[in-house]
């Protein structure tokens, strides 16, 4: 138990340093263009785990298909959040794409008959407070603190949105919300027929077809770069973080493993203060002691 802890806390810490280089690497790519090129830097990442251990060796069919298809559900799920920026405000999406935490929790209580007590319920209200109230404002644009879900989602430019409806840019996170926090929950019991690599590689794959496709459709490429390959860099940190969520998944409970992964977002804010100087005001320690006290809930409930 204390080595899969660990291993949420080594994805906790290269999530947190990821998201908190992501917004000045990506620095002038739309939201479509970032989501394929992490997409892409993961997908590297995974295969060559993948081939280090496995060679050429594929699994069954039935466990590679349901792998592809996880990637695929969470791949849509992040186009849905990227189109989702073109309706709503950064804080809006930001704050509600933080609630398919939620969604997964609630699925491993329901489906898997995860245990859920006191001491869970107030984890998570504490986790889910203190990742809202981190949220941007809505008129700082691009904020380096936000608590973006990274795995399944990227930090934002500033958009003008006040002209547009809002009401299919909350049907995207509707979609967001149930296709992101299902997919979470898809991989504990994928993990029962697929080792750590093999899931990662194929989940990979998938989000990786889902963002080549979108960008493919609004035929918006990226400019070529030392910005192109410091985000494809982020992309296999992230890609080497969803490695450490899985060590941590195979033996930890999907409510546990989600709720303690949250705290990525206690890593980036302390980057933010420490190098990018930016300001700490109460309001935000506040948030920092609400989000640290729900993880650390979460990890004494395993």
């Amino acid at each position: 138990m204390i080595a899969a802890l660990g291993a949420i806390g080594a994805y906790v810490l290269l999530v947190g340093v990821a998201s908190f280089i992501e917004s000045p690497i990506g620095r002038g790519f739309t939201a479509l263009q970032l989501n394929a090129l992490i997409r892409i830097g993961g997908g590297v990442l995974a295969i060559a785990a993948f081939l280090a251990i496995h060679g050429m060796t594929l699994p069954a069919p039935l466990p590679l298909a349901a792998g592809l298809g996880i990637g695929l559900v969470a791949g849509a799920g992040s186009i849905c959040y990227c189109f989702a920026l073109n309706y709503l405000p950064v804080s809006l999406v930001v704050s509600i794409a933080n609630l398919s935490m939620v969604v997964t929790i609630v699925l491993g209580v329901a489906i898997l008959h995860e245990s859920i007590g006191p001491v869970k319920v107030v984890a998570l209200v504490l986790t889910v407070a203190g990742a809202l109230a981190l949220s941007p404002p809505e008129s700082t644009p691009a904020v380096q603190t936000s608590a973006t879900p990274v795995r399944h989602g990227v930090k934002p430019e500033a958009s003008t949105t006040e002209s547009r409806p809002r009401a299919p840019g909350f049907g995207l996170l509707a979609l967001y919300l149930a296709l992101v926090g299902g997919g979470t929950f898809l991989e504990k019991p994928a993990l029962q027929h697929l080792d750590v690599t093999q899931l990662n590689a194929l989940q990979a794959i998938g989000m990786l077809i889902v963002a080549g496709a979108a960008l493919l459709a609004v035929r918006e490429f990226p400019k070529p770069g030392w910005h192109l390959v410091g985000s494809v860099g982020v992309g296999a940190m992230i890609g080497l973080a969803s490695i450490c969520y899985f060590l941590g998944l195979t033996r930890l409970p999907v409510s546990i493993a989600v709720g303690a992964g949250n705290g990525y977002v206690v890593v980036t804010i302390l980057l933010a203060v420490f190098i990018g100087h930016e300001g700490l005001p109460w309001s935000k320690r506040f948030a920092i002691a609400l989000t640290i006290a729900g993880v650390t809930l979460f990890a004494l409930s395993a």
